[in-house]
């Protein structure tokens, strides 16, 4: 039985020395093209905000969120890491207040859910995080076409 994946994410080219190459090495670079690779649907991150605010705020740390989430994609790590991580980058872009226009007090638009599901990934050490541009203009695209902008 071969236990190969059916999608192999292709491998991130070695970076230079200098400034960027010494801050990511080629590890943490393929693994950053891994979770980039997976499929994350706006319903896998609906479904995931809504277990996590089930859990009592005090307890709702990072190693929390994993464990409330693992069951609901049948504890795939890489999904896993890719749904926290994108929740994560959603979390800082919503805080930034550069899309408020789709935030209110306990809602969030779901054309927000669906820009952290399709923009990329990208990473400072162990943070996750979206280029707020890219995002914003994601956003503005996307709800405009549904009549919301």
């Amino acid at each position: 039985m071969d236990s190969t994946p059916v999608v192999q994410p292709p491998a991130v080219p070695a970076l230079a020395d200098g400034p960027v190459g010494s801050a990511i090495d080629q590890a943490t670079a393929n693994l950053i093209a891994r979770v980039n690779a997976v499929c994350v649907t706006a319903d896998d991150l609906l479904l995931a905000a809504a277990e996590i605010q089930k859990l009592p705020l005090e307890t709702c740390n990072g190693e929390a969120r994993l464990r409330c989430i693992a069951p609901l994609f049948n504890w795939q790590s890489y999904k896993i890491m890719a749904v926290n991580a994108r929740l994560e980058a959603m979390g800082a872009i919503v805080r930034s207040g550069k899309i408020q226009r789709w935030v209110l007090p306990n809602t969030i638009c779901e054309v927000v859910f669906l820009a952290a599901a399709k923009e990329p990934l990208l990473f400072t050490k162990q943070k996750s995080f979206f280029d707020p541009e890219s995002f914003v203009a994601f956003v503005l695209e996307n709800a405009a076409v549904d009549g919301h902008a």
